[in-house]
């Protein structure tokens, strides 16, 4: 059971079953119980973790941004968060931040082959860079 999960406890039952909506990906019937979850408990990793994942899969970017990011504020050492917040920026076209939290994922998790290959694929479509200097 979830963190902060109690059997009969409401935020326990919307967390429990948001989550396995997330995994059966069904996001439009886990984005109100995961927004259910985070309203009882707001500082849950777990809620917050779960719920960016709901928003991920319905392709609300900035929401799910959001969530991750407080998520990573609540766990810094937790790989899978880091890697989500930079799935999440690579689609919103912030290739930088995404790159830097590819970069910490690895950190936490040097073998993480997501986040390898999430660099190495952002690396290959960067346009390269013209190395002789023009004059003025």
């Amino acid at each position: 059971m979830p963190e902060g999960a109690r059997v009969g406890d409401p935020f326990g039952e919307f967390l429990q079953k948001g989550s396995q909506a997330v995994q059966q990906n069904r996001p439009d019937v886990a984005i109100p119980l995961l927004e259910q979850a985070a309203q009882l408990q707001p500082n849950s990793f777990d809620a917050l973790f779960w719920l960016g994942a709901a928003y991920s899969l319905a392709q609300r970017w900035e929401e799910a941004a959001r969530c991750f990011e407080q998520a990573k504020e609540i766990r810094p050492n937790v790989a899978s968060v880091w890697y989500n917040l930079g799935v999440v920026y690579w689609r919103m076209g912030r290739t930088g931040d995404a790159i830097d939290c590819f970069e910490a994922t690895l950190q936490i998790d040097p073998n993480h082959a997501g986040a390898k290959r999430a660099l190495d694929q952002i690396i290959a479509t960067k346009p390269g860079i013209d190395t002789e200097l023009t004059p003025l």
